[in-house]
């Protein structure tokens, strides 16, 4: 399976696959940049996303077919305005707690835990399979936290170094 990469003028072109997790933000979910919210498709190498500490720049964005049901956060689920409207993740997409959830389920200040071990039937729930949605994973220099929806979520891990690759098999 190929994946895709996205740019504001060009369309989708081809892109090298990264990711095998099932992470990642559905098409359509804003995320807060420099130049304001931006739906994620919107978002390009090189444009600058505010994270928690600070703004880093797209190193690369990968598009992929969602294979499972979105899990679909109703807006405040997490607080107020977390997220700022209903949206959809991938089931493995790491959302950042740091709130009584965390205390409570984890024992720690603060934890990302996939977004799939959050569902509570009500707020938090399996979506329907809505067909031929794409998720996008970003990936800057470093994994950060960014802010999707007002939510606070991962982004992608920057590929291990080839050397290391090698080493683990």
């Amino acid at each position: 399976m190929s994946s895709r990469t996205p740019g504001r003028s060009s369309g989708l072109g081809a892109g090298v696959r990264r990711f095998i997790y099932k992470t990642g933000l559905c098409e359509g979910t804003n995320v807060k940049t420099t130049e304001g919210n931006l739906p994620v498709e919107y978002l390009a190498t090189g444009d600058r996303v505010v994270t928690a500490s600070g703004v880093h720049r797209i190193r690369h964005i990968s598009t992929r077919p969602l294979t499972d049901c979105p899990i679909e956060v109703r807006r405040g689920a997490l607080g107020p305005g977390r997220p700022e409207q209903d949206m959809l993740l991938a089931p493995d997409q790491f959302v950042r707690l740091a709130d009584w959830r965390s205390h409570k389920l984890y024992g720690a200040d603060s934890t990302a835990v996939p977004v799939s071990r959050l569902q509570d039937g009500e707020h938090i729930t399996w979506g329907e399979h809505p067909g031929e949605l794409l998720v996008y994973d970003l990936e800057l220099e470093s994994e950060q936290i960014i802010f999707a929806e007002g939510m606070q979520v991962m982004s992608a891990p920057p590929p291990a170094p080839a050397a290391a690759n090698i080493a683990a098999e």
